[in-house]
């Protein structure tokens, strides 16, 4: 099935299976937000096309642009919110294709105004984004293809807005993930150099201890926190430990302060020109590792997750294992339960803020005897993987190596994964999407309110739509979606009407009137006599498209 039949599907109020996880996740996020798709007149906002950020990258993206001269494409920078404070163009042609779509400085391309796109869904998501043609919600356009990632400051960690590259959608190809990439890594070290000395001087201290110590690290200071996955883990709230750290003063350089999740920290201020800059805290007393070691949730002896893990144990014993899966699919947990004890975290999502200091930080980790754990290794450019190949090769004798890479179900690995995977002599593991696996929802789900609903209950309507929903976020939306219902249900039992709308909506369904049955019957007749092609369809019944999207998505037709 095509992205159009399936975009038309959903528009009719199907859920089709043909579609990425991503983008039928973003199409729910549209719709929920009221997002017309059939048209969408996209807001202007005041927008500061002269900001810090602007200045840095703008002279970047004009670099690449005279590299573009000649390709039929588009280059756009936009703030945090997804306004555009710079575009380029390459032909007259598409220049006006992208007018008329608003791809204009000071015009907003955020998901919640204009539905799932390049800018806004990688703002909204957090990572590089790919919306080829129909995959796009608002049908106007479908015709182009842009490939979109957000920029982070590499100080803070805060995303300053994004990078995009747009195209015809019959010119969709690889490489244009690669522009993105590659000006996304160098606007990121441009920012780098152009921090204020404060700044730089906290993430080198971020990055000296984290060299230094194997456990949760994080730097404070004031505005800004910088914190590696083992300490973002935590979830550390910057407001309340500066609050603490502001405190301290006078109270000496090397204090231990108490944290909300029962655990102490020792504090360390960091000093710039001898003034307090910020503070660096790090937490050694780790309570005991939790059996299963990690592991999310219970599921049920022989579903096809066990299965991976078991997998997952066996390569562990014999060399590097690389855990494949979708967004919040267990990756991690699954390689914590293989390896056993409490493994070393390395991402490399932030190898890119000092590449140096990370593989320092790797090859004394990989010196040590805990398990290693590498996230997020389809984010490494080829440079970067080539180097981790040898790093992992030069270290013998070595601790039990794991690896976590992103790949859609059904879909291969990306080809760089799987260099690394065949340079490494890997074995790898491929975890199955949730979706495929119902009574394992069930499972999850009942283990998941047991352990944080205080004794409530899920009624036999709402387990009915658990198992039905599609679940594209996977294990961790299952986990958040029931710890929300934990928290917030009334009485013994949870109620279909206490579950999301989206989840809802996977079983209800509402007895029509005789004259929505007639009229339903009369649309069905139509869109038959049509083929099933809906501008015709609605034009004959005198409606707008959107109205007939409605009375298909209302009637079930």
């Amino acid at each position: 099935m095509g992205t159009v039949d399936t975009w038309e599907l959903f528009q009719a109020g199907e859920e089709p299976r043909d579609v990425r996880a991503e983008v039928l996740t973003s199409w729910r996020r549209s719709r929920i937000s009221g997002v017309d798709p059939e048209y969408v007149d996209v807001p202007y906002l005041e927008t500061d096309l002269d900001s810090h950020f602007a200045r840095v990258a703008v002279p970047i993206m004009a670099g690449m642009a005279d590299l573009l001269v000649g390709d039929s494409s588009c280059l756009a920078l936009s703030d945090a919110s997804g306004s555009v404070v710079w575009r380029w163009v390459s032909e007259p042609m598409l220049r006006t294709t992208l007018d008329d779509l608003s791809v204009v400085e000071g015009f907003c391309f955020n998901e919640e105004f204009v539905g799932t796109n390049g800018l806004g869904t990688a703002l909204e998501t957090g990572g590089l984004t790919v919306v080829r043609g129909s995959e796009h919600f608002v049908h106007r356009f479908h015709d182009v293809t842009c490939v979109a990632a957000p920029v982070r400051h590499p100080v803070t960690r805060r995303v300053v807005g994004a990078v995009n590259v747009t195209c015809r959608a019959a010119d969709t190809n690889s490489l244009l993930s690669v522009v993105v990439r590659k000006l996304v890594d160098e606007i990121q070290v441009a920012l780098y150099d152009s921090a204020t000395a404060r700044e730089q001087h906290l993430l080198s201290a971020f990055l000296d201890e984290q060299r230094r110590v194997g456990g949760p690290v994080a730097v404070v200071g004031d505005g800004l926190i910088i914190a590696n996955p083992q300490a973002a883990d935590l979830g550390l709230d910057r407001l309340d430990l500066w609050d603490e750290i502001r405190a301290l003063r006078g109270a000496g350089e090397d204090v231990r302060i108490g944290l909300p999740t029962d655990l102490n920290a020792q504090v360390r201020i960091v000093r710039d020109a001898g003034a307090p800059a910020g503070a660096v805290v790090t937490v050694a007393d780790l309570p005991a590792r939790p059996q299963p070691a990690r592991r999310p949730v219970a599921v049920p002896a022989g579903d096809e997750w066990d299965a991976a893990a078991a997998r997952a144990r066996r390569l562990a014993a014999d060399g590097p294992v690389v855990v494949l899966g979708e967004p919040g699919s267990g990756r991690r947990s699954v390689l914590a339960e293989a390896l056993g004890d409490d493994p070393q975290l390395l991402d490399a999502a932030i190898h890119h803020v000092d590449p140096a200091a990370w593989f320092d930080r790797l090859r004394t980790v990989l010196a040590g005897d805990a398990p290693v754990v590498l996230l997020h290794v389809d984010l490494l450019d080829a440079t970067a993987s080539a180097a981790v190949t040898a790093v992992l090769a030069a270290a013998c004798p070595r601790p039990a190596v794991g690896l976590t890479a992103a790949a859609t179900d059904g879909d291969p690995a990306a080809p760089q994964t799987m260099r690394l995977i065949d340079r490494l002599g890997a074995g790898s593991v491929r975890l199955p999407p949730l979706r495929r696996r119902p009574d394992a929802v069930v499972a999850i789900a009942r283990a998941e309110l047991a352990r944080h609903g205080g004794g409530r209950v899920f009624a036999a309507e709402a387990f009915a739509a658990l198992r039905r929903y599609h679940w594209p976020g996977n294990l961790a939306e299952l986990t958040r979606v029931v710890r929300d219902l934990a928290r917030d249900a009334d009485g013994p039992t949870v109620a279909l009407a206490a579950l999301p709308p989206e989840v809802r909506a996977a079983v209800e369904r509402r007895a029509l009137t005789p004259i929505e049955r007639s009229e339903a019957s009369v649309v069905a007749a139509v869109l038959r006599e049509h083929d099933g092609n809906k501008s015709a369809a609605a034009r004959e019944l005198g409606i707008s498209r959107t109205a007939l999207y409605a009375k298909i998505r209302t009637y079930r037709i």
